[in-house]
């Protein structure tokens, strides 16, 4: 009697818990707020480790991506702008712009870059939410001259902290950037 009373309450129990979650609403944000809460999270820009063949510095970049086509999701995979991190780490190519401040340029130029490139991300381990590699190139812009960039990196934590090493050959005194990147869109 004792169990056959138990076994009645249970579903009756799980159906008011059920009906209890469904009758609150779900958070919304409206895109005025997500564009401001997406322009707070551009601003904090990812530290960077200048190397060359004899100094080393430090110097910030920041990332604004105005594409993605995400072929690892089925619901919209073209985005703009604000970019939920599952639509990367699930395999994807963007396209991105690159300010960045990297020390060492050579005499009275500027230390700012900016870099225009596109980036392939692939799933590595876990559909990409425990491990997700990336390659790219790029093109950069500097005070001293321009030419072409490659990258390679790897992401944790659902993409959003990566490391990346941006190789630019002719780009005297920062040849090799390496990147802790943090993505928040």
């Amino acid at each position: 009697m004792l169990i056959a009373t138990s076994a009645a309450i249970r579903p009756a129990l799980a159906d008011d818990v059920a009906a209890k979650e469904e009758q609150r609403p779900a958070v919304r944000i409206t895109p005025v707020a997500a564009a401001v809460v997406w322009g707070v999270a551009q601003l904090i820009p990812s530290p960077l480790y200048v190397a060359s063949s004899n100094r080393v510095g430090g110097g910030v970049r920041w990332q604004i991506t105005p594409l993605v086509y995400s072929f690892g999701v089925a619901a919209r995979p073209v985005r703009a702008f604000i970019i939920e991190p599952v639509a990367r780490h699930t395999g994807a190519i963007e396209l991105y712009g690159s300010p960045e401040w990297a020390c060492c340029a050579p005499g009275d130029a500027t230390s700012f870059i900016a870099r225009a490139g596109v980036r392939l991300y692939l799933p590595l381990i876990g559909r990409g939410e425990a491990l997700t590699g990336s390659v790219g190139g790029s093109y950069y812009r500097a005070g001293d001259g321009d030419g072409p960039s490659v990258e390679v990196g790897v992401y944790a934590l659902f993409a959003s902290v990566g490391l990346t090493v941006t190789v630019s050959p002719r780009l005297v005194g920062r040849e090799v950037i390496t990147a802790l990147h943090l993505r928040y869109f």
